[in-house]
């Protein structure tokens, strides 16, 4: 029989918060990392590399990265409002009163709008108010039974927040494969779950083993460092973009503890 360990504890929650402003996302931005700096009543924050325009804070006393996206709004009502920025903030529940803080910051300037959020299907699951965000999905899916094969770490949650990537059905297949190689180091074979169980087609994907130095990656959780040591990418979406999940074995729990993930942008031709 498959042995199959208790699911790993829920994340803390993701909120979402989305405002429209008529300032420059070049304003936005200098004025968090000013507030960053100066405010006396914020715990201590680091301002983070971001990629395209976003802000992402850290800092040792938050329950994780709070994440800042810049858009420009491409609906109508911003013409006619002149608030052609969209300011779109994800962050934990636990971190209410510092997100609070910063938003003062901006006063009026900074209007509210409301964040809609559908119901979608996912994974012939009906999920309420989901995020279509690498990192939501992460969240929801280290609380599912299917996937209590291998552990998400909340720092692949927090990382998956900066990414893009929305083909979620290649995510979750990349990680089945997880679980099949996992079945393959449990019963010693090679290539194989089992004599004759080879791995099926829509399972395999492009993994690294084995890596050292800079291309192993080292990532904290409940107070220790997790070392990932293995990669897995995901089919392209229709952009030709791909997923790249970062993982690692454990001995302790024979699982695989899937730490960071990080987007990988189509090769030139």
């Amino acid at each position: 029989m498959k042995r199959r360990s208790s699911p790993p504890s829920r994340p803390r929650p993701l909120l979402r918060r989305r405002f429209d402003t008529a300032l420059p996302p070049a304003v936005v931005r200098a004025r968090l990392e000013e507030r960053v700096c100066t405010e006396t009543t914020l715990p201590a924050l680091f301002v983070l590399p971001s990629v395209k325009e976003s802000v992402r804070l850290s800092g040792p006393e938050l329950h994780g990265d709070i994440h800042v996206r810049l858009a420009t709004s491409q609906t109508a009502l911003a013409t006619f409002t002149g608030n052609t920025t969209e300011v779109t903030i994800d962050f934990r529940a636990a971190d209410k009163t510092v997100v609070q803080v910063l938003v003062a910051c901006f006063g009026p300037e900074l209007i509210e709008a409301k964040v809609r959020r559908p119901r979608q299907q996912l994974m012939g699951h009906t999920v309420a108010g989901f995020q279509p965000n690498v990192g939501h999905f992460l969240a929801w899916a280290s609380c599912m039974p299917s996937m209590a094969d291998h552990v998400i770490l909340e720092s692949a949650i927090d990382a998956g927040l900066a990414c893009d990537f929305d083909c979620f059905e290649h995510i979750h297949a990349a990680m089945r494969a997880l679980d099949f190689m996992r079945m393959v180091r449990m019963e010693g074979g090679i290539g194989s779950a089992c004599e004759g169980d080879e791995i099926p087609p829509h399972l395999r994907h492009p993994t690294r083993q084995g890596l050292t130095g800079k291309a192993a990656m080292l990532v904290a959780h409940a107070g220790h460092k997790v070392g990932l040591n293995a990669t897995i990418d995901s089919k392209p979406n229709p952009a030709g973009n791909r997923l790249r999940i970062h993982y690692g074995w454990s001995a302790e729990i024979e699982r695989y503890q899937v730490g960071w993930v990080s987007d990988l942008m189509p090769k030139a031709s």
